[in-house]
């Protein structure tokens, strides 16, 4: 990532940072309603260098658009959590030119949240490589169950065969 980027996925760790100071909500909520925003589509313009702002400027707009952040309790997130899920998603987007709602609708909060303890101390490129994997995956993994329901149906039809 060039400079231009890094800068823009620390306004977005700054921004989630101190949406646990500026509103009262959960951070799930406030992290699912910035990204699906304007704002969130507005630093989704990833080839446009100028497109930068700060955080309390996008924290007036959702305040203003969004009485509801104030209104509704939940369960606050530790800021370094905060921090990281703000960069890894900015970054993955960058990286991977996804926008914020196609990577937020693909990747819930709560999920994220999973990953950190896993994540966090990982490369920003390493990490969007496993969650684009993770998000993203076409093939769905077979638990036990659906192994032995596969075997003993392949073993049924290979005795019909030999009759």
């Amino acid at each position: 990532m060039n400079k231009h980027e890094q800068r823009m996925c620390e306004l977005q760790a700054d921004l989630f940072e101190l949406s646990s100071l500026y509103f009262s909500c959960g951070s799930a909520f406030f992290i699912a309603r910035f990204m699906q925003s304007p704002p969130a589509k507005e630093l989704d313009n990833f080839d446009d260098p100028y497109n930068f702002t700060s955080p309390n400027n996008i924290l007036s707009y959702m305040k203003e658009k969004y009485p509801t952040l104030n209104n509704k309790r939940g369960k606050q997130y530790p800021i370094s959590i905060l921090r990281w899920m703000g960069y890894a998603y900015r970054a993955w987007g960058i990286i991977t030119r996804k926008s914020s709602y196609r990577l937020y609708k693909n990747m819930k909060v709560e999920k994220l949240l999973s990953l950190y303890d896993s994540f966090h101390t990982f490369s920003i490129e390493y990490c969007v490589e496993r969650l684009d994997e993770i998000a993203f995956e076409k093939k769905k993994e077979l638990d036990d169950y659906e192994i032995y329901k596969r075997i003993i149906s392949q073993k049924a039809k290979n005795k019909r065969l030999k009759i």
